[in-house]
């Protein structure tokens, strides 16, 4: 397998947690979002959205990070973190279009692309009423994942499962960018537990190791 990755991405870290929890074999192949490498032919042959991640394995290719991680998970069953149950599978399913509906696009990932993103494609200044926008439905949206999570151990219930892989992703995100999870008790004692995992401590150092190492090059071609 080959995962292509800007490794400074919050949107990769789920999968990158993932393979280390799974303990699979994958090659990592960095994208450099800055120096547009997404959009050249061969990337764009394996992504035409020209986004990021993609894995590829054999003749499968997969793009979107909740569709990454689903194809991740089905690889080792006997680890549960795609459960066998109809019911089940449909929460977790839920739960992956609300990471992706809400509090990736109308939320976290709507500041961290205004105020980080534009910067690494070169778009130009922060849209202040976007900003406003995603900070006002970051609150509402963890106002739901917090009184979701009283009572439960993960998103999913008891069990791990890929719904904390990918809602978890842009949880470092907030801090980051000032927004207040620290009002929501349950989102910080269910992240505590999931950054907890050596899997996830591993991915979340590579990607700031990362963004530290993205920066400083930048800086010195300035």
């Amino acid at each position: 397998m080959e995962l292509y990755y800007f490794p400074p991405s919050s949107r990769a870290l789920g999968v990158v947690a993932l393979l280390n929890e799974l303990e699979l074999e994958c090659v990592r192949q960095p994208v450099d979002l800055g120096r547009g490498d997404q959009r050249t032919d061969r990337y764009t042959a394996l992504n035409p959205n020209q986004k990021i991640p993609t894995l590829k394995d054999g003749d499968a290719v997969i793009w979107e990070s909740n569709a990454i991680l689903f194809y991740l998970a089905s690889k080792r069953p006997e680890r549960g973190l795609w459960p066998r149950a109809m019911k089940d599978q449909a929460d977790v399913m839920r739960w992956l279009f609300w990471q992706s509906a809400h509090w990736d696009a109308e939320s976290l990932g709507m500041v961290a692309f205004e105020r980080a993103s534009k910067m690494v494609l070169g778009l130009g200044e922060a849209d202040a009423a976007f900003v406003a926008r995603g900070e006002a439905n970051f609150l509402r949206f963890a106002t739901v994942l917090d009184a979701h999570l009283r009572g439960r151990a993960w998103v999913a219930g008891e069990a791990l499962t890929i719904a904390d892989f990918s809602i978890g992703a842009l949880a470092p995100t907030a801090r980051n960018f000032a927004l207040p999870i620290d009002r929501f008790p349950e989102i910080g004692r269910w992240y505590a537990a999931l950054s907890a995992r050596p899997s996830w401590r591993g991915a979340l150092l590579a990607k700031d190791e990362a963004m530290a190492a993205w920066l400083a090059a930048r800086a010195a071609h300035s």
